[in-house]
């Protein structure tokens, strides 16, 4: 059941043709940004909260991803930030935007914030990707490789989507047994055969090769809060203590019981600190 105080649109930023999921509230626009292979579809429990709260909010489904257009051929940040800068402008008005990004969308978020001609006005990073790996993610060549070669062997369909069942809990969820099967399900239907997940692989380690080149990780000058699953098995909590500590005056907070996506197993936390940074920019901006 589609929740009827969510209003799903199609925007464009950048030229590029996207869906997105927005609420009504005040204060400065909550922009949402998902991590690799996901959607807007991931912030709806945060969406929720945020609704609740007052706090107006928009997810968006990246370039590449979701129902937004596919990405074009070359680098494929640079077409991310272009995308996320139009959208930072477009929602900026008077207050700025806070914008939030979950993994490979909390790298994407952390580069607007460095990019002085941005107005944003305060960014929050969730289990950021490109800092450090665990074995697991760096090995993520090596996986597709695997899986280029298990694409000629005949898998039937129902046993490929077991396994993805089984491996998507854990990698989205700090407790496997918590996870919400209808989000797993989303996932799983982007991948329905071993082929279409080895080119999502391929993919994937193009991205992962382009964030290994970040070496500046510090330079954010606006309010910041970074949060980590203690639970992520894909990006060590060590990933947030760098950007953490690279950021004086940025606060961290690590959710033990939460994964790789704390916006699904700790989304009222997750929409707590979204609107706290929300409405801390906004008396920030009085003041001054």
């Amino acid at each position: 059941m589609v929740a009827s105080f969510i209003e799903e649109r199609r925007a464009s930023y950048a030229g590029i043709r996207t869906r997105e999921l927005a609420v009504a509230g005040s204060g400065p626009i909550v922009l949402l940004a998902h991590g690799f292979g996901d959607a807007a579809d991931t912030w709806r429990p945060v969406l929720k909260f945020l609704h609740d709260a007052g706090q107006a909010a928009v997810a968006v489904d990246l370039p590449g991803f979701g129902h937004a257009d596919r990405l074009a051929a070359g680098e494929l940040l640079p077409q991310l930030d272009a995308f996320v800068a139009a959208a930072v402008r477009a929602y900026a008005g008077t207050k700025g935007v806070v914008v939030v990004g979950n993994s490979l969308g909390a790298a994407v978020s952390a580069r607007a914030a460095r990019n002085k001609n941005l107005p944003t006005a305060a960014v929050m990073a969730l289990d950021i990707a490109g800092i450090t790996w665990t074995p697991l993610a760096a090995s993520v060549r090596a996986l597709a490789a695997g899986l280029r070669i298990a694409s000629a062997m005949p898998i039937p369909g129902p046993v490929h989507r077991r396994m993805l069942t089984w491996s998507l809990s854990r990698l989205l969820y700090g407790d496997p047994s918590a996870a919400d099967r209808a989000v797993v399900a989303r996932f799983v239907d982007d991948y329905p055969d071993v082929s279409a997940t080895h080119r999502r692989l391929l993919l994937g380690a193009r991205f992962k090769a382009e964030l290994d080149c970040t070496r500046r990780h510090g330079g954010i000058g606006v309010p910041m809060t970074v949060i980590h699953g203690a639970r992520d098995r894909l990006v060590p909590v060590s990933a947030s203590r760098v950007l953490h500590q690279s950021n004086p005056g940025s606060q961290l907070v690590v959710i033990d019981s939460a994964g790789h996506c704390p916006q699904l197993d700790a989304a009222a936390i997750v929409a707590h600190h979204a609107h706290q940074l929300a409405v801390t920019s906004t008396a920030d901006e009085e003041i001054s």
